[in-house]
């Protein structure tokens, strides 16, 4: 999956391309996902391209969270679309991460 990345301070921006975050990605996802979570304790994903995730995507962002709780870290999401906000929040998401309304928020909580 190539996505980008973006180094602000101590806070490592991942923006998700395209418009799906579906299991078709998930293993390519992960793989690519590995290193970055690996080297950096404070990940933001950008979800502003996103209209739709599945619950395998759900599953993928929530092993990143547990990686990165593990060894201290925080991970959040932000600029999420109004139908993945409704995702998330059945989900319980929001009670389980940081969900910022656009990167400054997360920026200012995780810098």
């Amino acid at each position: 999956m190539n996505f980008e990345q973006e180094k602000t301070g101590p806070v490592t921006i991942i923006t998700l391309p395209g418009e799906t975050f579906e299991a078709a990605v998930v293993d390519d996802f992960k793989q690519d996902i590995a290193p970055v979570i690996e080297e950096n304790t404070h990940v933001v994903f950008d979800l502003s391209n996103i209209r739709f995730l599945d619950s395998m995507a759900c599953g993928a962002l929530l092993t990143c969270h547990r990686k990165l709780k593990e060894k201290g870290g925080k991970m959040g999401l932000c600029c999420p679309q109004k139908q993945v906000s409704a995702i998330f929040d059945l989900m319980g998401f929001p009670q389980l991460f940081d969900v910022f309304k656009n990167r400054e928020e997360a920026l200012k909580a995780y810098g």
